[in-house]
């Protein structure tokens, strides 16, 4: 297939991202995705709202992300930045999935460097001297050779470069375990005023800000007692301690996030295969939890599932900085910043119930180095989204996705600066400056 300056493998939000600013710098990029769809997670996987975009009082996370929101909001398909009712972070932004979709596709058709490659799977990779000389695609129409200068691995579960021999590690070090998967559905007729009288009646079944009685929108994570009763009379025969869900953007719709399947690797088809149909099972015994039990959901009733079960975690290349748990309980900076991250630890037990969040001042917020995007070898190849270079307490921060957006932008810029290929030669204050011009943030000295 015709040559291209750079190739981006994986079109979930920081693939996209990293195709469009590439674009932007003037280079011709082939874009390459397994399913039919745009947007990754968010899309396929209704993982939403969007969280992490303000640290206390600042915007964090700009440039193109903010782009996405900005379309989103002129099609109705956004709340935007509103206040978080759990506390966790500072504001969250509810979205539409669908409406994200449309939006993808249009800012790809207006970019005509940009070639999309569809229900293409990336299955070979030949590399000589240090560098990636080309990939094998398979589809319907058999197989595909391609190639460029500069490779984007944006595949979420770092699939080129485990291809291209760049160590990782999967999950946790201690034993491998990943966090587990969920299946999220949208439901609709739900009575949040029940919902919210229910807040105010039982403050204590609820993680709640201090303020949220005030805010109009509605956040759930909580009814542990409840929760603890369905398990008690085998209602519920999975791993979680509490409901999860969010207001959608219409009237009486939720996004559901409570399925929880462990010991399963988003990297096995087998597991895979397993855990869509356990997330599925596990759906229907929510769904008819919530309606026995919960005041409000008398009524409530499916609307959709994921097209494909969410995934939080599966392998972290070794790159030439490891973010760490340190670098974000100090709110480290660096000289080589690209993005920022405002979003706390966040851990998923791998193996059980709990939800563990490391609480710190939520305008306490930190830089993420270029570095953690460099395994070093192949020198033309970058990997960006969740698969960074970072500990699985690290990761289970940076992989939200106005961070994973922000770090496919600066991907893009980078793979564009590249001279010969050798993504590691770049300027970084050059970098800096082109991520800043695009409207970006890449770090906390440019607050």
């Amino acid at each position: 297939m015709k040559d291209h300056d750079i190739l981006v493998a994986g079109a979930g939000a920081s693939g996209i991202c990293a195709a469009i600013a590439a674009a932007r710098s003037g280079k011709q990029v082939l874009l390459v995705e397994k399913s039919s769809m745009l947007g990754g997670t968010n899309t396929q996987s209704l993982v939403c709202p969007l969280m992490g975009f303000h640290a206390g009082s600042h915007q964090v996370v700009r440039g193109l992300a903010q782009e996405i929101v900005d379309r989103l909001a002129h099609r109705g398909g956004t709340l935007g930045h509103i206040p978080d009712p759990l506390g966790v972070t500072e504001t969250i932004t509810p979205i539409e999935p669908e409406i994200l979709k449309q939006v993808y596709f249009e800012m790809l058709r207006e970019e005509k460097r940009i070639t999309l490659l569809l229900h293409s799977f990336l299955t070979d990779l030949h590399q000589e001297q240090g560098k990636i000389q080309s990939v094998t695609a398979v589809h319907k129409g058999g197989s595909t050779v391609l190639s460029s200068d500069v490779y984007i691995d944006a595949t979420g579960d770092a699939d080129l470069a485990v291809m291209a021999g760049v160590p990782y590690t999967h999950g946790r070090a201690s034993d491998g375990f990943a966090q587990p998967m969920t299946l999220v559905m949208k439901i609709g007729g739900v009575d949040f005023s029940k919902v919210r009288k229910a807040m105010k009646d039982r403050p204590d079944q609820f993680v709640l800000c201090e303020n949220a009685d005030q805010i109009p929108y509605i956040a759930v994570s909580g009814y542990f007692d409840a929760v603890a009763g369905g398990h008690e009379r085998g209602e519920l025969t999975f791993p979680r301690d509490r409901v999860l869900l969010f207001q959608g953007i219409r009237e009486g719709e939720a996004v559901v996030n409570m399925s929880r399947v462990v010991k399963r690797q988003g990297t096995s088809v087998t597991d895979l295969t397993e855990a869509e149909i356990e997330g599925r099972a596990q759906a229907d015994e929510i769904l008819s939890f919530l309606v026995k039990n919960i005041d409000g959901f008398q009524s409530a009733c499916l609307i959709e599932t994921g097209a494909a079960i969410g995934i939080r975690e599966t392998r972290h290349i070794h790159g030439q900085y490891t973010l760490t748990e340190r670098d974000i309980l100090t709110g480290a900076e660096f000289e080589d910043a690209v993005a920022m991250c405002g979003f706390p630890i966040d851990v998923h037990d791998p193996l059980g119930k709990e939800l563990y969040w490391t609480q710190t001042d939520t305008a306490n917020c930190y830089d993420i180095p270029y570095r953690v995007m460099l395994p070093g070898t192949p020198v033309n190849l970058l990997v960006t989204g969740r698969s960074i270079s970072a500990t699985h307490e690290a990761a289970a921060s940076a992989r939200i996705t106005p961070t994973a957006m922000a770090l496919g932008e600066a991907a893009g810029i980078a793979a564009a600066l590249a001279e010969n290929g050798n993504v590691g030669l770049v300027s970084i204050p050059a970098l800096q400056e082109r991520i800043r011009d695009a409207g970006g943030i890449p770090g906390r000295k440019y607050l």
